[in-house]
């Protein structure tokens, strides 16, 4: 059966629509700023250009995981160490990221892990380099 020409031409114009903001949210992912982070005198955390994440403390590794962004969300993934959450369910956590005057912030979207949420979220991450 063929489609009406107005619903025709409002599908192009939808496809068109999220074909120009697919760039966007890309931009914006990109934007995530890799490096490290200080949060007091001995915890630090590292985001490499890979999707790799690191929290130190006193020279110690105390968690290894993954990241992915999505516009302005970060997905964090416990992999190794003494405070990653390790059980089914815990592993992973969103936040809304937020980036200014050299300092990353964090916001909970969902996440299960009560640690990383106010490790996260209560502390204030100032870029060291």
């Amino acid at each position: 059966m063929p489609r009406h020409p107005r619903a025709l031409r409002n599908s192009v114009a939808l496809k068109l629509a999220i074909g120009a903001l697919l760039p966007l949210s890309v931009a914006l992912a990109a934007d995530f700023p890799v490096g490290s982070y200080a949060a007091g005198q001995d915890v630090s955390m590292v985001f490499t250009g890979d999707g790799q994440f690191h929290v130190i403390q006193d020279k110690a590794t105390k968690v290894s995981g993954t990241y992915t962004v999505k516009g302005d969300h970060v997905e964090l993934t416990d992999k190794e160490g003494p405070w990653a959450c390790n059980k089914e369910g815990l592993r992973s956590g969103t936040y809304q990221w937020h980036f200014a005057n050299s300092t990353l912030s964090f916001s909970k979207v969902s996440d299960s892990c009560e640690d990383r949420v106010g490790s996260l979220t209560r502390s204030v991450w100032k870029q060291t380099k």
